[in-house]
C-alpha cells in the first residue's frame, strides 16, 4: 500500500456534511487525514485510522468575548476526544486523541442546526448576494447617473470579452448563493422532522469548493479582455486633427475631430454595425445624446440640447439640428449610422457628406493598415 495519498480535497462551510462523507468513507478504507492544505489533503494508511469531524468554523472575528468563546469550545471538544487538526475553508476539523474512540460532537440534528448550520448557512448565503447586489446595484446607479454609450462595448472584442466573464462571474455568485439557500431549506425541515441532515453531493460540493479557482481564472480572462480591448482601436493625432479608427466582430468605427478656426470645426463618427439591431441602438442614443445637456459636455459636444429635426436627404433615417455656431446631421444608411457636426459646412448636402465619409473611410483604412505594418 502507497506510504501516502495526495487528493483534492476542499470543501466550503455549506459543505461540511460532505467533507464528513468522504472523510468517513477514507477510514473505513484505512485512510487517515495526516495533513489539509490550500486545495488538497494528505492521507496516511493506517489499520485503525482515527476518525474526524467536521462542521463550519465559529466565532471568526478577532474580539475577545469570540476568541475566548471559541477557546471555551475547543477546550470541550478536547475534553470530549476531539483536538482541532486544523481549519481551512470556513470548517473546523477535528480528529480523535490517539486511542479513543469519541461520539461525534453533535448527535442531535436539531440541535445542530439551531447551534451550528442555521447562522452558518445564513452567513454563507448573505455573502454571495451581498456581493451580486452590491454589484448590481453600483452597476445600474453609475448607468443612471452617467448615462454611458454602453453599447460601445460592442465595437471592441476586447471589451465584449470581458463583460462576458462579468456576467459568468456574477451568474456564478448567484448560482452558489442560491444553493446555500436550497440546502439551507433541507437542513431546516430535516430538524424539523427529525431526519438526519442532508448530504450534499460530493461532484457539486467540490466544484463549490474549487470556487475561488474559478474566480481566479475569472479574474485573470477579464484583465486580460481589457488589456486586448486597448488594440481594438487605434488614434492618430496631427495639428489640430484627431482620427480614430477600430472595430469588433460586431461593427467597425471612425471618427474625426477637427478643431481649426481657420475651417471651422468638424466632427464626424461612423458605426457600421453588421446587425440591424445594434444599428438601431446606435442611432436612438446619439439622437438621445443630443437633447440631454450632462451626456453633451461629457463628450465635448460644442453646443447646448437641441431639437432633431425628420430631413429627407434620400438616406433611410436621417435628422438635422442646428444651433447658434453650427448645424448637425444625423442619419442612418441600411446598417450604418453616422453623425456629423460642423461649424461651417452645409450638412445637407449629400455631395459634400459622400465625400467627407469617402475621406473618413480613406483615412481609417490607412491607419489601421500602418497599425497592422
Amino acid at each position: 500500500m502507497k506510504e501516502q495519498q495526495i487528493r483534492w480535497f476542499r470543501y466550503t462551510a455549506e459543505d461540511a456534511k460532505a467533507a464528513q462523507a468522504e472523510l468517513d468513507e477514507l477510514a473505513d478504507g484505512g485512510w487517515e487525514l495526516a495533513e489539509l492544505g490550500i486545495f488538497t489533503a494528505a492521507f496516511r494508511p493506517l489499520e485503525e485510522p482515527r476518525r474526524c469531524w467536521v462542521e463550519p468554523a465559529r466565532w471568526k472575528s478577532s474580539s475577545r468575548k469570540d476568541e475566548q468563546a471559541r477557546e471555551d469550545y475547543l477546550a470541550l471538544c478536547a475534553q470530549a476526544g476531539w483536538d482541532l487538526l486544523d481549519e481551512a475553508g470556513g470548517l473546523f476539523y477535528f480528529q480523535a486523541q490517539p486511542g479513543t474512540h469519541p461520539v461525534p460532537i453533535q448527535t442531535d440534528g436539531s440541535m445542530e442546526w439551531e447551534e451550528v448550520l442555521k447562522k452558518s448557512l445564513w452567513n454563507q448565503a448573505y455573502t454571495f448576494f451581498d456581493l451580486v447586489i452590491y454589484w448590481v446595484a453600483w452597476s445600474a446607479g453609475r448607468y443612471f447617473l452617467d448615462r454611458p454609450r454602453l453599447w460601445e462595448v460592442f465595437f471592441s472584442n476586447g471589451a465584449m470579452a470581458a463583460q462576458l466573464l462579468l456576467l459568468v462571474w456574477v451568474a456564478l455568485e448567484l448560482f452558489l448563493g442560491l444553493r446555500v439557500v436550497r440546502y439551507r431549506r433541507k437542513c431546516r425541515k430535516a430538524a424539523e422532522t427529525g431526519a438526519p441532515m442532508p448530504v450534499p453531493g460530493r461532484r457539486s460540493a467540490r466544484f463549490r469548493g474549487a470556487a475561488p479557482l474559478c474566480y481566479v481564472v475569472l479574474a485573470l480572462g477579464v484583465g486580460l479582455s481589457l488589456l486586448m480591448s486597448f488594440s481594438d482601436s487605434h488614434t492618430s493625432f496631427e495639428g489640430g486633427e484627431r482620427l480614430t479608427a477600430g472595430g469588433s466582430v460586431l461593427g467597425q468605427t471612425a471618427e474625426y475631430r477637427r478643431f481649426s478656426q481657420e475651417d471651422g470645426d468638424l466632427w464626424i463618427e461612423s458605426y457600421d454595425c453588421r446587425t440591424g439591431w445594434l444599428a438601431d441602438i446606435v442611432c436612438r442614443d446619439l439622437g438621445a445624446t443630443e437633447g440631454d445637456k450632462d451626456r453633451l459636455d461629457r463628450y465635448l459636444h460644442l453646443h447646448g440640447p437641441v431639437e432633431l429635426t425628420p430631413a429627407e436627404l434620400g438616406y433611410d433615417q436621417a435628422w438635422t439640428y442646428r444651433w447658434a455656431d453650427g448645424s448637425g446631421l444625423l442619419f442612418r444608411q441600411g446598417n450604418r449610422v453616422v453623425h456629423m457636426e460642423s461649424a461651417v459646412l452645409d450638412l445637407t448636402d449629400n455631395a459634400l457628406v459622400s465625400s467627407l465619409l469617402a475621406d473618413l473611410d480613406g483615412a481609417a483604412c490607412a491607419l489601421l493598415e500602418s497599425v497592422i505594418a
